[in-house]
């Protein structure tokens, strides 16, 4: 099992986007919902999401999200 930055998936999923004529825009406090999409699409494909200690206690993201950890 690796390790992928899921800061750098949302960066690359937004210019992935761009690319592709769509207009993304980070809706101001959906960071959250970003970063726990990210965390469950990596760890759908075997990875364990990389974080900074101090992202591992993002009071941001939903409590139902901190139970199973996406």
């Amino acid at each position: 099992m690796g390790e992928y930055d899921p800061y750098q998936l949302i960066d690359e999923v937004e210019t992935l986007l761009t690319a592709r004529g769509l207009t993304p825009e980070r809706v101001p406090g959906r960071g959250g919902d970003r970063l726990a999409g990210a965390g469950r699409l990596l760890r759908g494909f075997g990875l364990e999401p990389r974080m900074a200690p101090e992202d591992a206690f993002d009071l941001g993201v939903p409590f139902q999200g901190r139970i199973n950890q996406d």
